[in-house]
């Protein structure tokens, strides 16, 4: 099962890796990272289904949005750091209303009239729900990276 979880670039990164990841955001204008104090990661969803989060990232890598770090700080494009790709959270918070439309999410709305008799029905439906839950998730996940300026992390 992967995870999203919000906490420190220390998390992740050695502290080498955060000054090469502040210098090519540099590069792309973006601004400086905010400088918060916390030691302990805040998990926003510790049961996302592996399939379904690489379903979802492949539909994010189609707007070039796909990460396994988002910053709580605006910039275009992905930068990549010891391997990881690293985004942007306002950015992400952009493209996933792009994706939205683009993969039918609607809000807390379902066919309950629907009858499925078919098992690969049942397995599509199962597949929506569970994009449309991880939609929800990374929507979630990106606020609250912007509101506590503290990275989005996901780990698969």
């Amino acid at each position: 099962m992967a995870e999203l979880e919000i906490g420190p670039l220390t998390d992740r990164l050695a502290d080498d890796e955060i000054q090469e990841l502040c210098k090519q955001m540099e590069k792309l204008g973006a601004p400086p990272l905010p400088r918060i104090d916390i030691t302990q990661a805040t998990m926003i969803d510790d049961e996302v289904d592996d399939e379904v989060l690489g379903e979802f990232l492949d539909s994010l890598d189609a707007h070039d949005c796909a990460a396994e770090i988002y910053l709580p700080v605006e910039f275009e494009g992905i930068v990549e750091v010891a391997g990881l790709r690293v985004g942007s959270a306002p950015t992400l918070l952009d493209v996933l209303q792009e994706v939205k439309d683009e993969l039918d999410i609607e809000e807390a709305e379902e066919d309950e009239d629907a009858e499925e008799d078919d098992d690969e029905d049942e397995d599509g439906l199962m597949s929506e729900a569970a994009l449309r839950e991880v939609f929800k998730t990374f929507v979630d996940g990106a606020q609250a990276a912007i509101d506590r300026k503290l990275p989005l992390h996901v780990k698969g």
